[in-house]
């Protein structure tokens, strides 16, 4: 077989593991044998999820299936995702293996979009975390509640904050033009502690600290790690002559709300995604493609050892998980009541998704001008969220 065949199966097999995305330009025959190596890689990965499934359950109501969850503490409790179960009509229940439960929700964490249920009658089987970090670049799986594949990917963001307003906001847009050291100031914004500091569009940034500044980057890799209300002091040239400014910094300002635009609805050309997808106070993103109503279960390593629970789907591309140090702190905390709990909604319209039935026939049967429109459409959601970061490298 020629290289570039291997080359292709290489970077189609990810792909055909999920039902909703097509793999273009293959023959027959290369498709037959990605669609055995599929099968081959599920029964391969198995014994890896088989632990954690047994702590897997779907969440229903009705006939729907809403959302995944995972069993926790002593295997009365169960997280799930808060935000596909609030609007459930219907009382809940889930599914572990052959055996259905009663649930109620029981408490919530906003900012996670995590529900707490209580499970009716004897516990299941809870979950056991590990805390090992996974590398950038380290294989993940999620489980179905019958040891089955439900997504995999690799760790392509370490953990961090998701949530803008808890990030350390310095005040200043640089100049990216700027060829000299430091950082030269273009804009500084209202109210912030740049501001009050008294610093000024042409004024340059020497120093953050001790730590000189050779550029943009330097200056938000030295304020990495700050928090909102630290003093800073920085080394400023201003008019030729320099001087240290100590700035207090503030909360980086909520990103202006921006409903029904581009970028939105691009987020969901590549199928369906969470209604809450982003703004969380830890999390590691991931390539993962979990549909949204397998959010909530476990992911394991390839050790098959727990390291966090999906959070959401957030495009074609990103997922995000939380991990498990930080799940258990969060569950020493006390959970908000349901119903003063307001789920966030999201205004931009959904896209929809290609019609594709059976896995297999929906991959023979998709529309190659389709399947182009929307690798376009892809194409320039990446371009836009690269200028977005563009902008963001001018603003620590």
């Amino acid at each position: 077989m020629k290289p570039i065949v291997y080359l292709i199966f290489a970077l189609a097999l990810p792909h055909a593991l999920y039902a909703e995305e097509d793999v273009p330009l293959l023959l027959p025959e290369e498709r037959q044998a990605i669609d055995d190596q599929a099968d081959a890689f599920n029964q391969a990965i198995q014994p890896t999820l088989a632990t954690a499934a047994k702590s897997t359950v779907r969440v229903w109501a009705g006939s729907r299936r809403l959302a995944y969850g995972t069993v926790v503490g002593d295997g009365s409790r169960i997280l799930s995702k808060w935000s596909e179960l609030a609007s459930a009509a219907g009382d809940l229940r889930v599914d572990a293996g052959n055996e259905q439960r009663v649930v109620k929700i029981a408490g919530v964490y906003e900012k996670e979009d995590l529900a707490v249920l209580e499970i009716d009658g004897k516990p299941l089987t809870p979950v056991v975390w590990s805390f090992e970090t996974p590398p950038i670049g380290g294989f993940i799986a999620a489980p179905q509640p019958d040891g089955k594949l439900a997504a995999f990917g690799v760790v392509s963001v370490a953990e961090r904050n998701l949530r803008d307003t808890d990030l350390a906001f310095l005040g200043v847009v640089g100049e990216l033009g700027f060829a000299e050291q430091g950082v030269k100031i273009k804009e500084v914004a209202e109210g912030s502690g740049a501001l009050a500091a008294g610093l000024k569009p042409g004024n340059v940034i020497l120093k953050v600290g001790d730590r000189s500044i050779s550029g943009l980057f330097a200056l938000k890799n030295a304020l990495a790690g700050t928090t909102p209300g630290e003093k800073i002091t920085l080394r400023v040239k201003a008019d030729n002559d320099e001087k240290n400014v100590d700035v207090v910094l503030g909360n980086r300002p909520k990103p202006a709300e921006s409903p029904g635009t581009r970028i939105q609805i691009m987020e969901r050309m590549g199928g369906p995604i969470s209604q809450v997808r982003d703004s969380f106070t830890l999390a590691l993103q991931t390539d993962m493609r979990p549909k949204p109503n397998q959010i909530g279960g476990p992911v394991v390593d390839l050790e098959g050892r727990a390291i966090g629970i999906t959070m959401a789907r957030a495009d074609r591309t990103r997922s995000f998980v939380m991990p498990a140090a930080a799940l258990v702190e969060l569950l020493k905390k006390d959970a908000g009541k349901p119903e003063l709990v307001q789920v966030k909604e999201d205004d931009a319209p959904a896209a929809p998704a290609p019609e594709l039935g059976n896995a297999k026939q929906g991959r023979k049967a998709a529309n190659p001008e389709a399947r182009m429109r929307r690798h376009l459409s892809d194409m320039q959601r990446l371009m836009d969220l690269m200028r977005r970061e563009m902008r963001a490298l001018e603003q620590p």
